[in-house]
């Protein structure tokens, strides 16, 4: 997964699908290590956005896992072990 497809993925699930350009979430460096809720990511969110990943690149998040991802730079992370089968 790339920066701008998870950027994608939060922006739909944050404020849906059909949300304008100007509602698209960007995440610079700065802002990956910071927790979802200081980035107005709600829990509800937050289990949306784990259940489109799960969906979308066909890999298991289990309760534990999905616990741990906090952060953007958390997901990313995931998913590139994911990827690798390291996960």
């Amino acid at each position: 997964m790339t920066l701008e497809e998870f950027e994608q993925i939060l922006t739909n699930v944050v404020h849906g699908d059909k949300a304008g350009p100007d509602k698209a979430i960007r995440l610079p460096e700065e802002a990956l290590d910071r927790h979802f809720e200081e980035l107005d990511v709600d829990s509800l969110a937050r289990a949306e956005m784990v259940t489109v990943i799960s969906d979308t690149y066909r890999i298991e998040i289990g309760d534990d896992e999905a616990g741990d991802l906090t952060t953007p730079r958390s997901v990313l992370e995931f998913l590139a072990a994911a990827e690798r089968g390291t996960a």
